[in-house]
């Protein structure tokens, strides 16, 4: 599905067109779970904190001001609320199985063997990125996989952009120990 800017969807929402909002949150809603699952690391919660978000943009809309683009606004609020519920829950597990796919890629052009070399990295990738700490996960995913700058992280954060800095270096040097780890364990099962 095509989707319109964000500022159409917001002015339709603001003057009460409710399918306005759902589009909204259709064209963010696999963004805003990533980021919550990065933190929460589990699907439920991570569904809910979405879902919490979502409901907490709605009743704000009317307070954004537009002076930053309207993701760095709504992912501060998803990672504000994935980070409430990481505290109030101290809930760190993962159940792999129950890992989404994020994106969803035409597998019409590629071979049968590149399509499951691609899904084997992502799993890989899925797995480390798990097994990190939920706030260098979360950067990452913002910086990487949502394609936010610095400044922009820094909004949704509230961190400094040096501290950002740090947990992109910190995270690439966890990501890569967890995929050598995971790697090298595999390996292990093998033989």
């Amino acid at each position: 599905m095509h989707f319109k800017e964000d500022s159409f969807y917001i002015e339709k929402t603001l003057e009460g067109d409710l399918n306005a909002f759902g589009q909204l949150i259709q064209k963010h809603e696999k963004y805003a779970y990533t980021l919550a699952f990065r933190i929460l690391k589990n699907q439920e919660e991570a569904e809910e904190a979405a879902q919490d978000a979502f409901m907490k943009v709605y009743y704000s809309l009317n307070s954004f001001e537009g002076k930053s683009k309207f993701t760095t606004w709504l992912y501060k609020i998803i990672y504000n609320e994935a980070l409430g519920r990481l505290r109030r829950s101290k809930r760190i597990l993962v159940n792999l199985d129950e890992i989404k796919d994020t994106k969803e890629n035409p597998t019409e052009f590629k071979s049968g063997m590149e399509q499951l070399q691609i899904e084997e990295r992502k799993t890989l990738i899925k797995k480390a990125l798990n097994s990190i700490k939920p706030t260098e996960s979360a950067i990452l995913t913002l910086f990487y996989l949502e394609q936010q700058s610095i400044k922009e992280i820094e909004q949704i954060t509230d961190l400094t952009e040096s501290h950002i800095k740090i947990l992109l270096h910190r995270g690439r040097k966890s990501l890569l120990a967890s995929l050598q780890k995971i790697t090298n364990q595999e390996l292990i099962n093998l033989l």
